[in-house]
């Protein structure tokens, strides 16, 4: 029996359609394998560079302990870092003050309105009845 001409080239074409739908799949397999491995690279990348900082950051705070202390002499150039560093240290003591104000103030109103609110001190005796 004959294979149908039709029923061939159709069955061509499919098969043409599924390798190209295949070779496409690979590329993009290709290309989020790359784009996976520079995100990993990226976010490798990020945990040093935060880790770098926070190194950083803490010699800064050992060496203006040593330096407030007396204990580290350092260049005169580094006059306006250190006095910047203690402008700031003072701003926010003075940030936690106002907070801790804030904080009493609003414990105090709190007390007083539930003073205010138990009202006379119940004395265990129903009051009278009210004439209408």
């Amino acid at each position: 029996m004959a294979a149908d001409p039709k029923q061939s080239e159709t069955l061509r074409q499919i098969q043409a359609a599924f390798e190209a739908s295949q070779a496409q799949l690979a590329e993009l397999r290709q290309q989020v394998e790359k784009h996976s491995s520079l995100a990993k690279a990226k976010a490798q990348g990020d945990l040093i560079q935060r880790e770098k900082e926070r190194v950083f950051r803490e010699l800064g705070e050992a060496v203006f302990k040593l330096a407030q202390k007396g204990r580290l002499e350092l260049p005169a150039s580094f006059a306006p870092l250190l006095k910047a560093i203690e402008q700031v240290h003072h701003k926010a003591e003075a940030q936690a003050r106002e907070i801790t104000d804030l904080l009493m103030e609003g414990e105090e109103t709190a007390q007083r309105m539930k003073q205010k609110n138990a009202g006379p001190p119940n004395s265990g005796v129903a009051p009278r009845a009210k004439k209408l």
